[in-house]
């Protein structure tokens, strides 16, 4: 089947790997390969960490369980190192943090995660002296993990073009639809038409299908320094130990597509990791990136399907998290006809409702 993938973040790049692999001709029609979310993304798989409940939760956790067979056959195929730590350190720093954090390690504990070890204030001091004196509380979800992004979407780029699929630079300015059929897909300079479309176009969604999905813009820091253990995640800040470098994220902000940089972004997240790891404070700042992450009204996904099509989108916060099982759904739908429960529970129509 001749397949066109319109989107080349984390998602329509797995989705794409997913169809190559069973058999399927894919091109990948893709605008500008760093704009979205993914490449600066912090590449946390949490969970856990992120307070996660219900059909969500289910969902993210059955992506958390296809992660390493998802990286170790993307290494594979493209031949990439993608770095990968095991293990996340959450923590609480006053009493109502450290009250909920209990409460989640009871939940999750007993549900769907064993591999957990938690610290009182003293026994978390003892373990790891480089936290603030603050900290309460804390938990090791031992199941989650962090991929450095940019080496993972290199990793899918080089494993899609290996493959045989091909990579256009264009962008989709508008679509051909006849009810629930795509005819055609327009570019600035061609047009497009495939035996059946993928839409994976992250913050961009809204310009073709209407549903509510919107850019939450997110700055983040880039910063040298000599930590290197867990991913430190507290509401104050994300920390995050990469082999060449360290990332602090994230700010949340309601500003459309705009790509500033902004002295009280860095204010904030400096003084968030400063106040959790205070060594931070002679880490040599790098660079402040921005990304534009694809949210939706409550936060969840959005999916949806026609005769020929199909669109995975409003991955939010998570998007990394949540690519193999996405692509796991599309692949299903694609190639068996086979419609995931998971239609329903992210279907767009919840918002008339």
């Amino acid at each position: 089947m001749e397949i066109l993938v319109i989107g080349g973040g984390v998602i329509g790049l797995s989705i794409g790997v997913e169809l190559l692999l069973a058999g399927h001709d894919v091109r990948l029609l893709v605008r500008d390969k760093r704009e979205g979310a993914s490449w600066v993304a912090g590449g946390m798989l949490a969970p856990f960490s992120e307070g996660l409940r219900g059909d969500f939760l289910r969902f993210s956790v059955e992506s958390l369980r296809l992660w390493h067979d998802y990286l170790e056959r993307l290494k594979e195929i493209s031949g990439r190192k993608v770095f990968f730590s095991q293990g996340i350190l959450r923590v609480a720093f006053d009493e109502k943090e450290e009250k909920k954090l209990r409460e989640d390690v009871k939940f999750y504990s007993q549900e769907v995660c064993q591999n957990l070890i938690s610290y009182d204030a003293e026994e978390l001091l003892k373990e790891f002296p480089y936290l603030s004196s603050e900290v309460r509380y804390g938990v090791i979800y031992g199941d989650e993990g962090n991929v450095d992004t940019e080496e993972l979407m290199e990793a899918l780029y080089v494993a899609f073009e290996k493959l045989g699929g091909e990579i256009i630079n264009e962008d989709a300015v508008k679509i051909l639809r006849n009810g629930e059929r795509i005819e055609k897909v327009f570019g600035f300079f061609e047009e497009f038409t495939a035996d059946y479309y993928v839409f994976a176009t992250g913050a961009w969604l809204k310009e073709h299908f209407g549903f509510p999905v919107f850019p939450v813009k997110g700055q983040i820091l880039r910063v040298e320094a000599p930590l290197k253990d867990y991913v430190v995640y507290s509401s104050r800040a994300y920390i995050i130990p990469r082999e060449k470098d360290l990332l602090i994220g994230a700010t949340t902000e309601n500003a459309g597509f705009d790509t500033k940089t902004t002295l009280e972004g860095v204010k904030k997240l400096s003084e968030g990791a400063i106040s959790s790891v205070p060594q931070l404070k002679e880490a040599q700042l790098l660079e402040v990136r921005v990304g534009f992450r694809p949210g939706t009204p409550d936060e969840l996904p959005v999916f949806y399907f026609g005769e020929n099509f199909s669109v995975y989108g409003g991955h939010y916060r998570n998007g990394i998290l949540l690519a193999p099982a996405t692509a796991e759904v599309a692949l299903k739908l694609i190639d068996q006809g086979e419609v995931s429960e998971y239609f329903k529970t992210f279907s767009p129509y919840r918002f008339k409702e």
